[in-house]
């Protein structure tokens, strides 16, 4: 294969005894019809790579998930648009795995303009969060957070049939993770922010009733630092987080005198021209607050964490960052650095 400058939004799964990584690789973090998806696999822990598939459409493409069920290994992603300067979801696709280097043709699944991004399985049942809405747009945005359920891999249902959407208003990507107890947590992305504010949401949802999240800090607040690219894990019954730090932040700046408009494109503007790096977090379950553990690799771009349990205390995590050297970059030099941008992967080993 050939790779280009950025390779970032990255995806692992454990399938048949093999490890597999699908990456999308472009000439920068920016919409490209120069965009293409690499899957490779591995039977002896990332040794040695082989083929598996590539995917151009001539549009950009993005947030692969690779995840398995009946034992059957799916690999979803969505199609975008090639403005470099504009977020333009167009659908979903999915292939499925027949056998060495034989895939489906891709197919549509889930709503017009919907965006997947995390995707679990818990018994019998495989659990998603998705979003649709207008993303990046001029004034306040109305995004839709889904919570939605599989009992076969390919036939997707709200978990809250009377009320689909978990969350609506400036929240895109939602990590989250059900703990030892069948309770939901969950973090949201609150970066075009809403009534609340801007930052970030905690979520939590009893086992009985997954479709009825409640918000914290509270319903009428954001927490002012934002988690962005969230996603969620469970060890001994705590619920863990692997997202961006925003190292001098908070995001959300304060500026609660000036038009909601502007207050949302300071935001934008002050993180990008901010380093950033990848970390691991835990939420205290009392307090419902997000608590930094330690940094991980990654600096400039980085942060599109892809996490597998590989042992009874070893979790697998897949990520991309610029050069690891250049640790004070920020995140837009990164995004535009003719260095690119490299996938690696990490264990986490809990004593």
């Amino acid at each position: 294969i050939k790779p280009q400058l950025s390779n970032n939004n990255v995806a692992i799964s454990y399938f048949n005894n093999s490890l597999f990584v699908a990456w999308r690789s472009a000439p920068s973090h920016f919409a490209s019809n120069k965009t293409t998806i690499f899957v490779m696999s591995s039977n002896d822990s990332g040794k040695n790579w082989q083929f598996e598939l590539e995917l151009k459409f001539g549009r950009d493409c993005r947030e692969p998930y690779l995840y398995s069920f009946n034992d059957t290994l799916i690999f979803s992603f969505f199609i975008a648009g090639t403005n470099p300067i504009r977020f333009q979801p167009y659908k979903l696709m999915r292939v499925t795995r027949l056998g060495n280097a034989n895939w489906t043709e891709p197919e549509q699944w889930g709503q017009p303009e919907e965006i997947a991004w995390q995707i679990e399985r818990y018994g019998d049942i495989a659990y998603s969060t998705s979003y649709v809405g207008a993303h990046y747009q001029p004034g306040e945005d109305n995004l839709a957070v889904f919570f939605n359920y599989t009992k076969d891999g390919y036939n997707w249902y709200p978990v809250n049939q009377t009320n689909p959407i978990v969350y609506q208003g400036g929240v895109s990507e939602v990590g989250w993770t059900i703990d030892d107890d069948g309770n939901l947590w969950g973090v949201g992305r609150n970066e075009d922010g809403d009534s609340t504010g801007f930052g970030s949401h905690v979520y939590f949802a009893h086992a009985n009733r997954l479709g009825d999240w409640q918000i914290f800090p509270s319903a009428n607040q954001s927490d002012p630092w934002i988690y962005e690219s969230p996603r969620m894990f469970t060890y001994e019954n705590i619920p863990y987080l692997i997202a961006r730090r925003d190292i001098k932040g908070p995001y959300d700046r304060g500026y609660y005198d000036l038009p909601f408009e502007l207050q949302k494109y300071i935001n934008l503007a002050t993180y990008s021209l901010r380093p950033h790096t990848t970390a691991l977090y835990m939420i205290d379950k009392e307090s419902k607050q997000i608590i930094w553990i330690m940094d991980l690799p990654g600096c400039g771009d980085t942060a599109f964490p892809s996490i597998i349990k590989i042992g009874k205390n070893k979790f697998l995590v897949a990520n991309y960052s610029s050069p690891l050297n250049h640790p004070d970059w920020s995140w837009i030099r990164g995004q535009i650095s003719r260095q690119g941008t490299s996938i690696y992967l990490i264990q986490i080993q809990f004593n």
